[in-house]
């Protein structure tokens, strides 16, 4: 079933969405991005705590974000999400997110999993009880792809971290959206002043509360940082692979 229009969410870019520079962090718009994939289902009466009550949850597979522009701090902006279509047992969902005159300020595709938490097992969307609609005719493209690291890129470690009360969603392990923090943090300054254009994140399994993940990330490449996680207790135990695109990077900025 196709309904009329894609779910759309207005907001402005706040203080807690913003980096040093003023310019909204992709971790904050994968937050928005999850908030109006919830608002979108809730308003066709799949609310998460429903789900819950069902036994089911939602499982993000892989994120493509492409950047045309970073939002700046108090700007009015507007995200679009609507459900594409389901591949086997994936659901397909895309999102645009446009400025007040509408020009496209970032496009992405997700790809998500319907999952038994009891089970702890992937499920067919035909097990969920609630009826999901979607817009077929609606797509930015070919479906979000596996990020695998190239066998023959050398990555080294970068830093270490715990997952902290702070990190962590409803679930009880880190929070999706936190994984854009987690590839920043392992950019250098000129990097990072070079921009993000691209950020595709691949998820393979969930790391908890008080667990350590051990960050690499490769030497910038061709104008891109590969970046992976692995769990520090079990270092064949990845827990996710991502890929950042960079702007061209010029000059340093003034030291401080």
């Amino acid at each position: 079933m196709q309904s009329e229009q894609p779910f759309k969410l207005h907001y402005r870019i706040g203080s807690a969405d913003a980096d040093y520079r003023s310019q909204c962090r992709p971790s904050a718009l994968l937050e928005h991005m999850q908030l109006a994939a919830d608002r979108d289902l809730a308003g066709m009466g799949v609310t998460v705590s429903q789900m819950l009550d069902q036994g089911f949850g939602w499982m993000l597979l892989t994120t493509d974000v492409t950047i045309m522009r970073p939002a700046q701090l108090e700007e009015e902006v507007s995200l679009q999400t609507w459900h594409k279509e389901n591949k086997g047992v994936t659901w397909l969902r895309d999102y645009i997110l446009t400025d007040q005159e509408g020009a496209h300020l970032a496009e992405a595709r997700t790809a998500w999993a319907l999952v038994d938490l009891k089970r702890r097992r992937v499920v067919r969307p035909s097990a969920l009880p609630f009826e999901v609609k979607s817009h077929p005719d609606l797509s930015l493209g070919e479906p979000s792809v596996k990020v695998t690291v190239p066998s023959e890129l050398s990555l080294q470690e970068q830093y270490r971290l715990t997952v902290q009360y702070s990190s962590t969603d409803s679930n009880g392990h880190m929070n999706n959206a936190r994984y854009a923090d987690v590839c920043c943090d392992a950019l250098t300054r000129d990097e990072l002043a070079a921009g993000i254009i691209r950020l595709q994140i691949s998820y393979h399994r969930e790391i908890r509360m008080q667990e350590q993940m051990i960050v690499e990330r490769s030497a910038n490449t061709d104008g891109a940082v590969w970046v992976r996680g692995r769990l520090a207790a079990d270092n064949e135990s990845i827990i996710f692979e991502a890929k950042l695109s960079l702007g061209d990077i010029g000059t340093s900025p003034p030291a401080e």
